[in-house]
């Protein structure tokens, strides 16, 4: 496509926004998003998500089988820049759906979990919730010890996840279980999509320190999943684990590179110096890097393990402006008004290094697999 026709496509793009995102649907000022705690705010969310659906605005270079448009990569990265540049919410679903559950599905689905999950995603009709994290091994993938047992026709799973972000809007789970023995770490693993609607399912919302439960405990007690939904073959969840670590690291990140734009060029609006210049800067690369990596994805070729780079780096600078923000604004930041966002940024700032892998593990993976460093290099 000439690049004439995609500039046309952004302008249309950017006007087409303006003109129908809603008041509710602006992300806040110094802040990465938005929240789905507020059941007013998930109907309103799910809602817009399936008008930007229906405006050919989601799934473009998904396949149209599949219920996408099966149309140029470049354009979805478009869509996402515009949105995200204006400070709109895009997509609109809450869920791991259409970031890491859709991949998944996609590169290691068969035909008929292909069809039967893949434009609910897109449409938003069904919301999506990741199993991977056990209270025992967060940092430890391979050593988690919830089990599923073969019972010919189905699988009985037993266990407890934890971290289990938006599990209480969700109606699928896509959960990482042990088929094998513990001796066999990554060989001995299975995905799985679980319907969160099954008995023996229970979970306990994990209260955070802004006050806000996204995350969630998850309780199995010999829960009956099915034959047909595992994703690829038995004993191969490692490597759909990986796809969908890889996705989500880079989603992750691709969400922390534009909140990092956002917060710079808010910072700097308010506080022009040499430090919030140089953050700045530092965020427009990692938006490029970012961009690249998306490109990528969307021409479906697998990513590997270097999307931890931008998840890592973005975490990072977002939790620096962050604290660079609250030293520099003073204690204005602690009262309701303009720079009150800014407070709440920086408590939720602590978390980001946190999640989809640690700053640490991230180090380490990117050295060991990406640059060939010997373990503990």
């Amino acid at each position: 496509m000439p690049e004439t026709e995609l500039e046309g496509f952004r302008n249309y793009v950017r006007d087409w926004f303006i003109r129908n995102a809603p008041p509710e649907m602006r992300i806040r000022r110094g802040g990465i998003g938005w929240y789905y705690e507020d059941p007013k705010f998930i109907d309103a969310a799910i809602k817009w998500h399936r008008t930007l659906y229906e405006a050919g605005l989601v799934g473009i270079s998904w396949p149209k089988e599949y219920g996408g448009l099966g149309d140029d990569v470049r354009k979805e990265l478009i869509v996402r820049d515009v949105a995200l540049s204006l400070g709109i919410v895009y997509p609109g679903c809450p869920g791991i759906g259409l970031s890491v559950a859709g991949p998944a599905i996609l590169y290691h689905g068969n035909e008929e979990q292909k069809k039967k999950y893949l434009k609910r995603i897109l449409t938003c009709e069904d919301v999506w919730a990741q199993g991977f994290s056990e209270p025992c091994c967060a940092s430890d993938l391979a050593a988690i010890t919830t089990r599923a047992e073969d019972k010919g026709d189905y699988f009985i799973i037993n266990g407890r996840k934890v971290w289990s972000s938006d599990f209480h809007l969700a109606n699928y789970y896509l959960l990482l279980a042990r088929t094998g023995s513990p001796e066999e770490r990554h060989r001995g693993l299975t995905m799985f999509i679980v319907d969160t609607k099954s008995e023996g399912i229970t979970y306990r919302p994990i209260k955070q320190i802004n006050g806000r439960p996204g995350f969630s405990e998850v309780f199995l007690d010999n829960v009956k999943v099915p034959k047909e939904n595992v994703v690829g073959k038995v004993g191969e969840g490692w490597r759909v684990a990986m796809t969908t670590l890889n996705f989500e690291r880079l989603n992750i990140g691709g969400a922390f590179a534009y909140a990092v734009g956002s917060a710079a060029r808010h910072l700097v609006e308010i506080k022009r110096d040499a430090d919030t210049l140089a953050l700045l800067e530092e965020a427009l690369a990692i938006k490029e890097l970012y961009d690249r990596m998306l490109m990528l994805a969307l021409r479906g070729e697998i990513i590997g393990p270097e999307t931890a780079s931008i998840k890592l780096l973005a975490s990072e600078a977002l939790e620096k402006i962050y604290i660079t923000a609250i030293s520099k604004l003073g204690p204005e930041v602690l009262v309701e008004g303009d720079l009150f966002d800014w407070s709440f940024g920086y408590i939720d700032s602590k978390g980001y290094t946190l999640l989809s892998g640690t700053s640490e593990i991230l180090r380490n993976l990117l050295g060991e697999l990406v640059l060939g460093l010997p373990k503990g290099v």
